[in-house]
């Protein structure tokens, strides 16, 4: 009687990722200031990626609390992003939605919900290199407001900064 005993000793080592072919396009970040006004968590998606031309999405969410009330802020964006890496020029247009719990003007405990439109822009500088790693970005957003709230006048306008860092992957 013969025992035979096999081993498997085959080891696959993974070629290092070629960032040349396939960039880092994605972004999670936090952004202090900016589009959401306080603060936002954000997505951004470079989905078109050429050497000096890079467009990309982003997706922003920002709660906020009012007593018992959670007040939210939801933000789209698409930039523009010149320039070779990893220092970049950006340009962008959005919009940030807001739903406020509010008191009715001039009327004493009355409240609503009510969903202010923003027009938002975005004029900065943005650090993203090609490989994994630390994204950070700075910039100028004026924020107009399209839709006329309560208590506040139609076509307002406001200068607004904020600065983002996170990780692209």
């Amino acid at each position: 009687m013969a025992n035979t005993i096999k081993g498997q000793g085959d080891y696959i080592i993974l070629s290092p990722k070629d960032y040349t072919k396939h960039p880092a396009k994605n972004a999670a970040f936090i952004e202090l200031g900016g589009n959401a006004g306080l603060y936002s968590l954000n997505y951004d998606r470079i989905y078109y990626y050429k050497d000096k031309l890079k467009i990309s999405a982003r997706v922003g969410f920002a709660p906020h609390f009012n007593g018992i009330y959670i007040e939210q802020q939801y933000v789209l964006e698409n930039n523009f992003i010149l320039f070779k890496n990893p220092h970049h020029l950006e340009l962008g247009i959005g919009g940030t939605l807001q739903r406020r719990y509010n008191e009715k003007p001039n009327e004493i405990d009355q409240y609503f919900w009510e969903n202010i439109l923003f027009s938002v822009w975005r004029g900065g500088y943005r650090y993203q290199r090609q490989e994994d790693g630390f994204f950070f970005r700075v910039g100028l957003t004026p924020v107009i407001m399209s839709h006329d709230a309560e208590g506040y006048h139609a076509k307002y306008f406001q200068f607004w900064a904020g600065i983002s860092a996170g990780l692209n992957f």
